[in-house]
């Protein structure tokens, strides 16, 4: 029993990180071009991560439950790969850098299933890690592209009719409500890397872990997730209302899309991807290179520390216990 309650709170822990610095993807753009502010945004948040979480998390969980290692990991094994990543993002959050959760826990499960059974063993399914791979190079450019097509279509909309009060209301709606399809789509995605290597050891018990996994994003957003939520909103491209707009569509559809085909990619590279392509409409001086190189490093240093991470720590406790 005290080992069952080890490990879900060490899945708990890792959804309150992915919750505190994937608010931003949510919500970041909402709240920086001044529609929302943050406590109301990540009110609705919390709601629909939860909803997304419960009705289409099972896909991408049952890829980092059980498609990468395809074999029972140890409890040592499960929790070593939760807090590894868990971890990582931590740090990324207090840096207020909007870093790839989902590349962070595939890493920590990659590492611990090296140390595991070795970088040769038949149950590291290599060819799966190449396809989650390609996506995530894919999803960020499909993401700046829709957003690119998407403002630039509104901008010629909007300027053919007149700015009244009715169309400033109806385009702040609207933005909401993409910001609450962001949030089912990071649910029904990133639930997978919070509780997914936990679906390893409770297989038929995907309902209430994809539950555990929805409140635990809430939470994080609701008491840690203000200062990547800035980052994104405000220093990456100033955006206007229907920049935000096009932005968090793009991101919605694109993690949705890969959602759907159980593949765990980043939210944070998706909202990303989409602020610069709004900055690239706008101008490419509109986009601040120093700040995405920034968070392109933390995409690469996160899942790559917390994959060596793993690996070594997993070999020590091994010894010790």
């Amino acid at each position: 029993m005290l080992i069952i309650v080890i490990l879900l709170l060490a899945g708990f822990y890792v959804g309150m990180n992915i919750g505190a610095n994937d608010a931003a993807n949510c919500i970041g753009t909402s709240v920086g071009s001044g529609i929302i502010s943050y406590k109301k945004a990540v009110m609705l948040m919390a709601i629909f991560v939860t909803i997304g979480a419960v009705l289409q998390g099972h896909q991408v969980m049952k890829t980092i439950g059980k498609g990468i290692i395809q074999t029972n990991l140890s409890d040592l094994a499960i929790f070593v790969a939760l807090i590894s990543a868990g971890f990582f993002v931590t740090l990324s959050t207090f840096f207020k850098l909007p870093v790839s959760t989902s590349q962070s826990i595939v890493g920590g499960v990659l590492g611990v299933g090296v140390s595991y059974l070795g970088i040769g063993s038949e149950f590291i399914k290599w060819p799966v890690l190449g396809k989650i791979l390609l996506c995530w190079i894919l999803c960020p450019v499909l993401t700046m592209a829709l957003s690119f097509g998407l403002y630039a279509l509104l901008l010629k909309f909007l300027r053919k009719m007149r700015k009244t009060t009715l169309v400033n209301r109806t385009l702040s709606t609207a933005t909401i409500l993409s910001a609450c399809y962001v949030s089912y789509s990071l649910g029904a995605n990133d639930v997978g890397n919070a509780i997914g290597p936990l679906l390893n050891k409770f297989p038929d018990k995907g309902i209430w872990l994809a539950v555990m996994g929805g409140l635990a994003l809430a939470a994080g957003a609701l008491m840690f997730g203000k200062g990547v939520t800035e980052t994104v909103g405000k220093n990456i491209a100033v955006l206007d209302i229907p920049g935000a707009f096009a932005a968090q569509v793009a991101a919605g559809f694109g993690v949705h899309l890969f959602s759907m085909l159980g593949i765990p990619v980043s939210t944070s590279q998706s909202i990303v991807g989409a602020v610069v392509g709004i900055g690239i409409v706008r101008g490419i001086n509109a986009v601040s290179r120093a700040q995405v190189m920034r968070i392109v490093i933390g995409w690469v240093a996160a899942p790559t520390s917390a994959a060596i991470f793993s690996f070594l720590l997993f070999k020590l406790l091994r010894q010790i216990f």
